[in-house]
């Protein structure tokens, strides 16, 4: 088989008929063909295995687990079975619709062969089925592929590579089952089966009897205290009926007390009613007597009220002129004061004549001089002009600031990218920092933990080294894709400790404390540098076209170094920079297995049977991404484009605030000599306008002092005043004299009046007296009407509420009565009526036997129906109880004789697999040993695979996590070889189960493999694998399938032809 691209993949067509199986028998069910077409990394493919073991080889990614997938699929197991994708169109390859698998099964004795064909359909995710060529059913495949008892889904039978981890984590109740289908006798499993299906009835059976036996047992213990119970409830019921009795008995007492007072009220209501109609018959006389005296005074009151009012005109009038005269005598008294003070007055006026001439001459001195001159108006037109030309210079100035502003801000702004831009160039220049960039982008852990390290390198006892892909430098940069290529990503991505500790300490904090997932490797004890040797001096490696070893290529520390040699093996792999190497040459010398010519890369592996042919596998280098010397031209371009640019821009600016602050500087010096020449102007202005105002000022005091002047000379004479006073005196007196006359004739009138209104008063008095005393005997009739309608409300309030308490207690007497039961009501009518008890005694007797029943009894209503129910019960219980110990004796004979036929037949099988495994141990220098976990529950049966694999541990089970991954692949492997010859299966297989595997176990593995697979009662086996170590153990019934794949292969291939062409070359070769 081939595997290259889209190529075709296809072996030999004649290597069917190269292949005499005369003396070979393949088992019924055996594969005898397998072929597929655009099926998962295949085109087409067609290949025949062999009746016994068959390796299928060849390099990883090539189609090897392919052959598993057909095989699972082309039987019609469902995808889940392999491990990988769910879904049937996931295998067709891609950029085809469709794909198909044939699989062809070698039939019964005197049978033709079955040949099975599914058909793939990717955008419908469905397949058809052809069966010996005929179209068919999914169900027709599975009877026909069942018949030959094929179990694909057993991990015993068929170990696919995705589900080798299965294998170790199957429990042990599964690995029995498992174990069973595939080697045990065939009624083992359906044994099995039915004994778990027995052993869950009875377990399901035993729960319930246990539960209804406990529930009899407490019903009975119930019922045995419930008598007690029972006689207390009896005893409660006739208390109950007591206090019901009494109850009626007190209800009744009630009655007849509340009947007691509602006849009480109602002849106080009666009584009340006839005092105060008697008290209203007194009222009308009184009203009509007091009546009369109303209209008698109020008629006494009109006039003596006439009377008053002409008294109040007369007292009127009187103030008015008694006010009128006080008002004369007062002026009379101030035209005499006036006249004593005229002399005075008017020395006084002459004195301020003379002020005033002397104020009014000195005011015309100071004008004598004339206004002074007005401001010029050029002096003011100069002021605006330099206070316009000061606003404009003053504008441009803040101007210029704002621009200056920005400007510096902008540069400002432009010098901190500029920076940014500097460090951006300085990291894009820094492998380290590319890198580490790669790290952060592909493995977030490893990037984490080399921040982490930085920080705490000092809890450490020697370095712990970085990454390889960031301590590797390439003191070659064209050998860098070389260089990736033979380092895989876990290599580039792994930490180096010198130091057994260092590492634990590494692994503790960052990988089981912060669940990082990363790898770490320690070198303590590891082989030194200078131990890894070249396999060919650098003389004879130039000589074969090479430039250097690939170690040569790069510099790291030296533990990085050692490292690398052990796990990519560079100082082992030469580099020829210009493709000169011929892969001929190469394929003769056998020191040099792997090497890179060019941009290729070349592997080299040798049979190891026969004339060991070389056989070389190339593939094309990797792109160039993580060891990269430089970084991204493009990036790097664009950086220094955009800092070239910032650093003009920032030149620029600078020269633009030079020139804004020169010109700013002019600016202000001309605002100073502006603010200057204004100040001037402005003081010139003030000064003239100033003397102006002064000279309006004297103007207006000059004028009022004149207007003052002829005022104090217009006013009259002394002699002229006086004539003016005694006229006014003589008036005033005249006017006294009317008022003296005024004054009298009102108190006339008002003592006349005063006379009237006290003949009118003594005349009302006997009338008011009459009247009063009416209204007093009027107000005390009212007094005792209001007493009696009180007294009459609250009688009819108390004899209301009384009557309503006479009938709330007879109707809860009759309603006590009418609710009891019928024996406490015969019992209670013959003493109702019976008054010898008072309703104290009664309602004492009642609080006796209410205490008594509100004592706690511990017994409700439903004592004696809980009883009944309880046996009846009882009574069921035990008839089921009986019933189900039939049945579980039933089950348990059931259960022994299946026992007896499943027991024997299971250990003689594990016994038999149990020698097989543990002598395959021992072959080892291991052990192993099969063991039978039993259980109550058939279920947990189950088988446990104990191992040990060094001489100071003990016999532990195998689990997926216990041992390492070598170890379980090998005890899987040993487990499933101690089955071969015992399995119904005609064939079986395992995927890679080498994996993780030492050479010294994979290698006695093979062998054990080959001498178990290879006995003529063996059936048929399948042995996927990517490696073969050297020195492996062949056997003639073993067939070697062989996946090819390059630049290019053959459509068609002879290996008879290649061979005698080898024959012949050999043959011409020279004898030594």
């Amino acid at each position: 088989m081939s595997s290259q691209g889209a190529r075709r993949r296809r072996t030999p067509s004649d290597e069917r008929a190269a292949c005499s199986r005369s003396d070979q028998e393949f088992r019924p069910g055996s594969i005898v063909r397998v072929a597929c077409e655009h099926f998962v990394t295949y085109d087409a493919v067609e290949f025949f295995p062999g009746p016994y073991l068959n390796m299928i080889i060849g390099p990883n990614g090539t189609g090897k687990s392919t052959v598993v997938c057909a095989i699972a699929l082309g039987l019609g197991w469902k995808p889940s079975v392999l491990g990988r994708a769910k879904d049937v169109a996931s295998y067709v390859k891609l950029g085809h619709s469709q794909g198909w698998v044939e699989i062809e099964l070698q039939g019964f004795p005197a049978q033709a062969n079955v040949v099975v064909r599914r058909v793939l359909f990717r955008e419908s995710n469905s397949s058809d089925w052809l069966l010996d060529g005929a179209p068919a059913t999914a169900r027709q495949v599975n009877d026909a592929v069942s018949a030959f008892h094929i179990e694909v889904g057993n991990l015993c039978a068929f170990l696919p590579q995705d589900r080798v981890a299965d294998f170790a984590a199957m429990t042990p109740s599964r690995l029995l089952q498992d174990t069973q289908q595939a080697a045990g006798h065939p009624a083992l499993s359906e044994w099995h089966t039915r004994l778990m299906g027995l052993g869950h009835t009875l377990a399901a059976l035993q729960t319930r009897l246990e539960q209804e036996q406990g529930e009899h047992d407490h019903l009975e213990e119930r019922n045995a205290v419930l008598e007690r119970d029972v006689r207390r409830y009896e005893e409660r019921v006739a208390l109950e009926k007591q206090v019901s009795a009494l109850q009626i008995r007190v209800a009744f007492a009630e009655f007849r007390e509340a009947k007691a007072q509602y006849d009480a009220a109602r002849n106080e209501r009666e009584a009340a009613k006839r005092a105060l109609e008697q008290i209203l018959r007194e009222r009308p006389p009184l009203q009509e007597r007091c009546e009369r005296a109303e209209q008698q005074c109020a008629k006494a009151d009109l006039r003596r009220t006439a009377y008053a009012k002409d008294a109040e005109q007369a007292l009127v009038g009187l103030r008015r002129a008694e006010s009128s005269r006080e008002q004369l005598d007062a002026h009379l008294a101030s035209l005499s004061e006036q006249e004593k003070r005229l002399d005075t007055a008017e020395q006084d006026r002459q004195r301020t004549i003379e002020e005033l001439r002397r104020a009014i001459a000195e005011l015309e001195q100071r004008m004598a001089g004339g206004p002074p001159a007005p401001p010029e108006p050029a002096l003011e037109q100069r002021l605006r002009t330099v206070k316009s030309e000061q606003r404009v210079l003053s504008e441009d100035v803040r101007d210029m600031d704002t621009q200056l502003s920005e400007q510096r801000a902008k540069k400002q702004r432009t010098q901190a990218r500029l920076h940014e831009t500097q460090q951006a160039m300085e990291r894009l220049s820094t492998v380290r920092y590319q890198r580490l960039q790669v790290l952060a982008r592909a493995d977030r852990d490893a990037y984490e933990a080399i921040q982490w390290l930085q920080k705490n390198r000092g809890v450490f006892e020697k370095c712990v080294y970085d990454p390889v892909l960031v301590m590797v430098d390439m003191t070659r940069p064209e050998a860098a894709r070389a260089i990736e290529t033979c380092l895989s990503w876990p290599v580039q991505r792994t930490f180096v400790c010198q130091t057994r500790a260092d590492y634990d300490l590494f692994t503790h904090e960052l990988i089981d404390k912060r669940q990082w997932r990363l790898n770490v490797v320690e070198m303590e004890g590891a082989q030194p540098l200078e131990s890894y040797t070249p396999p060919l001096p650098e003389a004879e490696l130039r000589a074969l076209g090479f430039d250097a070893y690939a170690l040569q290529c790069i510099d790291a520390p030296t533990d990085v170094l050692r490292y690398l040699c052990s796990a990519a093996h560079l100082h082992a792999i030469p580099i020829a920079f210009e493709g000169r190497v011929n892969p001929e040459h190469m394929e003769r010398q056998r020191q040099i297995r792997r090497y890179i010519s060019g941009d290729t890369i070349f592997t080299t592996t040798f049979s190891n049977y026969g004339q060991r042919r070389p056989q070389t596998m190339s593939r094309v280098l990797k792109p160039l991404r993580n060891l990269a010397h430089v970084g991204d031209m493009a990036e790097r371009e664009r950086a220094t484009a955009s800092l070239r640019a910032l650093q003009a821009e920032s030149d620029e600016l600078h020269a633009s605030i030079t020139q804004l602050e020169q010109e700013r500087d002019t600016q202000t010096a001309k605002l100073d000599a502006l603010s200057e020449q204004r100040a001037s102007l402005a003081s010139a202005l003030q000064a003239a306008q100033a003397a102006q105002r002064d000279w309006e000022r004297l103007q207006v005091r000059c004028h009022t002092q004149r207007e003052q002047l002829a005022h104090e000379e217009r006013r009259p004479s002394v002699s002229v005043q006086r004539q003016q006073l005694s006229e006014s005196r003589r008036k005033v007196a005249v006017e006294l004299a009317k008022s003296v006359e005024r004054s009298v004739r009102f108190l006339h009138q008002l003592a006349e009046a005063h006379a009237h209104s006290d003949k009118a008063c003594l005349d009302a008095l006997p009338l008011g007296s009459e009247l009063e005393a009416g209204r007093a005997a009027l107000r005390q009739l009212q007094t005792q009407v209001e007493e009696g309608e009180r007294a009459l409300r609250e009688v009819l309030a108390r004899f209301t509420e009384v009557k309503q308490q006479t009938m709330a207690c007879r109707d809860r007497a009759h309603a006590r009565l009418d609710e009891a039961a019928s024996d406490i009501r015969e019992s209670v009518e013959g003493v109702l009526d019976d008054d010898s008890e008072s309703l104290a005694q009664l309602a004492s007797q009642l609080e006796r036997a209410q205490a008594q029943l509100e004592v706690p009894w511990g017994v409700g209503t439903h004592v004696v129906a809980s009883f009944q129910a309880r046996q009846e019960k009882i009574a069921q219980l035990k008839r089921t109880i009986e019933a189900g110990r039939r049945e579980q004796r039933e089950l348990e004979a059931q259960i022994s004789e299946l026992e007896a036929q499943w027991l024997p037949e299971l250990e003689a099988l594990l016994r038999r697999v149990n020698e097989r495994f543990s002598a395959a141990f021992a072959r080892l220098g291991c052990a192993g040993e099969i063991r039978l976990s039993r259980d109550a529950d058939y279920e947990k049966w189950g088988i446990e695979i104990l191992v040990k694999f060094r001489d100071t541990e003990r016999l532990q089970p195998l689990t997926g996590q216990r041992q390492s991954g070598g170890e379980r692949s090998l005890s899987t492997v040993l487990y499933l070889l101690s089955l071969t010859g015992l399995s119904h299966s005609p064939f079986s297989l395992v995927d890679e189960i080498n994996q993780g595997m030492d050479p010294r176990a994979e290698r006695a593995v093979h062998d054990q493999m080959v001498e178990m697979t290879c006995r003529p009662e063996a059936g048929q086996y399948f042995l996927i694998t990517p490696k073969l170590l050297p020195g492996l153990r062949y056997h003639e019934l073993m067939k070697v399938l062989i996946i090819n794949n390059g630049d290019w292969l053959p459509e068609r291939l002879s290996l008879a032809e290649l061979v005698r062409h080898k024959r012949a070359r050999l043959a011409q070769a020279p004898r030594v």
